[in-house]
């Protein structure tokens, strides 16, 4: 998980085609400093995992403290890693999305066991689960429950709870698979039953929704609440398709449960992200690098990507799997090894690092790191801005891109779009002829 994760923080938001004109292909950590202002937005930590491990961790110290995933306790976790901070950041939390601040500055009046008001699907949460099935390791109605209600924590979307419960589900599936023999990953007769299983498994966790979370159920249409089994019922009924056209289904799929259009299988939301992880575990590679790194060339919201095929990938393949250049390349790796040991053999971390201190002592690294690649003078803006943090750019809110109806603004926005690519391409051009001359 937090290799995929920090494989996938260095090229995210970037399209694969800047991907592999940036870094040619993602199968090591890659340094970001000589593209930050070409290509890459802000500067990442190289092998340094963000959020979506970050997250994952404090469900996981939660659970070893309290033998199951209890909801007040991981929101206490997740207040105290966003206590305080760097500038920029959200607490010690690293490039985090729109909609998670929120959520989390809500914990202190709000009854854990009541669903979040952020109505997210862009498929961050899902990965909330993987310590959950690690720690539970065969599926139950308390995992699903337990998957479900931290999926609430921060959303009251369907799709993103009900994604949750399937991501822990399928964690459970993979742990008990092995790899063929012949080399070739999984058989076609082993993949179509982990899919049936996993039909099933949604079925069964919309039934726990209902009946434990009954205001979700009400306040959503059915169309909504079965999307998810829908969408890898249809995986398995494609099964034989060709990679583009299943690629280019999963857009269309998940286009017609969102407002906007779906043009990028890697795309954020929790209908793509999950199947399209799903369908590179099972059909895309057949070792652990191999899977990983095609999945980071995709680019789009390769951290989210990575972090899902990471765990399938890793629980497939086991930690023996993962190349040697990645165990020693991840920062923080000891930590990470000793919390998974920990959560596999359901025992208390032993030696292990206090999870707040460890992320914040991170995060100002990064962040002291990422002060020296900033202009030495300055410009001086004429507009105060009072914000405590800044989301990650690579996230769009609604709210930032004009509407259509507003022609001015949408032919501005879309003129000032092309322009800052233009310049991109040209910059990164022009840097790379001046290395080629020296």
């Amino acid at each position: 998980m937090a290799v995929g994760d920090a494989l996938g923080m260095a090229v995210k938001g970037l399209k694969p085609e800047t991907v592999k004109q940036c870094f040619g292909t993602m199968d090591d950590f890659k340094d970001v400093r000589p593209f930050i202002g070409k290509g890459v937005k802000r500067y990442r930590m190289k092998g340094l995992y963000g959020a979506q491990t970050q997250r994952a961790l404090a469900v996981g110290d939660s659970i070893l403290k309290n033998k199951k995933a209890d909801v007040a306790k991981i929101s206490e976790v997740l207040l105290e890693l966003a206590a305080a901070g760097p500038e920029n950041y959200y607490g010690a939390f690293r490039h985090v999305e729109g909609g998670f601040y929120q959520a989390v500055e809500s914990f202190p009046g709000r009854d854990p066991l009541i669903p979040a008001d952020q109505n997210h699907a862009g498929g961050s949460y899902p990965t909330l689960a993987i310590p959950i099935a690690l720690f539970h390791q065969k599926e139950s109605a308390e995992m699903i429950r337990q998957c479900l209600a931290t999926g609430l924590l921060l959303s009251r979307h369907p799709m993103e709870v009900l994604g949750t419960a399937l991501t822990g589900h399928l964690v459970t599936g993979f742990l008990y698979l092995e790899p063929d023999e012949d080399g070739e990953g999984l058989s076609e007769e082993k993949s179509k039953q982990l899919l049936e299983d996993a039909v099933n498994a949604c079925e069964h966790a919309e039934r726990i929704l209902k009946e434990r979370f009954p205001e979700i159920e009400n306040a959503s249409d059915e169309k909504t609440v079965q999307a998810l089994r829908v969408t890898v019922q249809g995986m398995l009924e494609r099964f034989d398709w060709e990679q583009k056209a299943l690629f280019d289904w999963i857009c269309e799929n998940a286009s017609a449960h969102g407002k906007n259009k779906i043009t990028h299988p890697a795309q954020g939301h929790v209908l793509t992200l999950i199947p399209l992880a799903l369908t590179l575990v099972i059909k895309g590679g057949h070792d652990f690098a191999g899977i990983l790194t095609r999945s980071i060339n995709m680019g789009k919201e390769s951290a989210r990507l990575g972090t899902l095929v990471g765990a399938f990938a890793g629980a497939l393949y086991g930690f023996d799997g993962i190349p040697q250049l990645w165990k020693s390349g991840l920062v923080n790796s000891k930590e990470i090894r000793i919390r998974g040991e920990a959560l596999f053999n359901r025992r208390a971390v032993k030696g292990g690092k206090s999870l707040v201190d460890m992320e914040m002592a991170l995060t100002n690294k990064e962040s002291e790191e990422g002060k020296k690649l900033l202009p030495k003078v300055a410009q001086k803006s004429s507009k105060k801005v009072s914000s405590r943090f800044i989301f990650d750019e690579d996230e769009f809110e609604e709210s930032v891109i004009p509407k259509k109806e507003d022609v001015a603004q949408w032919r501005k926005f879309q003129k000032d779009k092309t322009k800052m690519k233009r310049d991109r391409r040209r910059n990164l051009s022009l840097d790379r002829d001046s290395e080629d001359e020296d």
